[in-house]
Formats: C-alpha cells, sequence, structure tokens
C-alpha cells in the first residue's frame, strides 16, 4: 500500500575548495509483501527455516511447537492465500545519495592559461539503509502496473552506483 508520508532531507557543506553533499530520505507507512521468502520458506533454504529447525520446530502460540517443515510448506505457498505471512512494513529510511568533492583553486589554473574552474567529485547513490523491516527494498517494484507495486518476486536487487564526476 502506499505510505502515509515521504520525507527527505538534503544538505550541503563547503569548506576551502572542499564539498559535501548528501541526501537522506524516508518512507514511513504502507506495506509490501515478499513471495520470495515465502518460497525460500517453503524450501527450507531461508534463514528463518534454519533458525525453526535449529530450535526444534515454530512455535504456535497455545499450540506448541510445530514441525518446522511441516509449517512452512503449509504457509510458503508464495501465492495470495497464505500472503499475510508475509507482510512487512514498507517503512525505511536510506542515504540515497552522497557527494564529495574538491574544487582546485583558481590561481593553481590561472599557470595552465586552459582551464577556469575544475572541480572533481565522487557521487555514491542507493549506498545504505539506517532503517528497513522488510527483507527487500520496499521501493521495488514487480512491475510497471499499478497493482504490482510492494510485491516481491525474486526481484533484482536496488542497484546502488558509485562515480567520479570531473566539471571543467
Amino acid at each position: 500500500t502506499s505510505p502515509d508520508f515521504n520525507l527527505g532531507w538534503s544538505n550541503s557543506l563547503s569548506y576551502k575548495g572542499f564539498g559535501l553533499s548528501f541526501l537522506i530520505n524516508g518512507r514511513f507507512g504502507g506495506v509490501v509483501t515478499s513471495s520470495t521468502q515465502a518460497i525460500l520458506d517453503r524450501f527450507g533454504v531461508s534463514k528463518a527455516s534454519a533458525e525453526a529447525r535449529d530450535a526444534g520446530g515454530v512455535l504456535l502460540p497455545g499450540q506448541g511447537r510445530v514441525d518446522a517443515q511441516s509449517y512452512y510448506q503449509l504457509i510458503g505457498t508464495g501465492d495470495y492465500t497464505t500472503s499475510g505471512y508475509y507482510v512487512y512494513s514498507a517503512t525505511n529510511i536510506r542515504l540515497r545519495e552522497l557527494s564529495l568533492g574538491y574544487t582546485f583553486p583558481k590561481r593553481l589554473l590561472e599557470k595552465t592559461k586552459v582551464f577556469q574552474d575544475v572541480q572533481l567529485s565522487f557521487v555514491g547513490r542507493n549506498l545504505f539503509f539506517f532503517h528497513k523491516s522488510a527483507p527487500f527494498d520496499p521501493d521495488a517494484v514487480l512491475s510497471t502496473g499499478n497493482d504490482n507495486q510492494g510485491i516481491d518476486v525474486f526481484g533484482m536487487p536496488t542497484t546502488r552506483s558509485l562515480g567520479f564526476n570531473v566539471k571543467f
């Protein structure tokens, strides 16, 4: 579902030719589902199913311990009938962008008589999450259709990019 609200904070700092800028943004509220987690549980290859096997089963309130394999084969279908077991909060806060740069002093460039301004910078995008409840990136979408948002079915991980900028 859609978030209750989105919030972001960007800032830029500079000192003696160095510049630092960042963007932190968050999505608050909403839910996402993971068929990936359900299927991994069903086949016993997830962290949760391994921990349940090691604990001797899954502890159900008022029913005691249930065999892990039977439990996960029942709920880990990956379809809509058992998706309630795999609903997670979509709330997340991440470092969306970070840039660190240096602008060369003009007195140094005057000698070259070619460049008036040169700036080098390192830029990173989608670097890490400060907080995330879902086992996948809640911003990832299954496809471009409106009914496929917030559903994870063995999707590709979100791209993290690192690069350099050079301005003349």
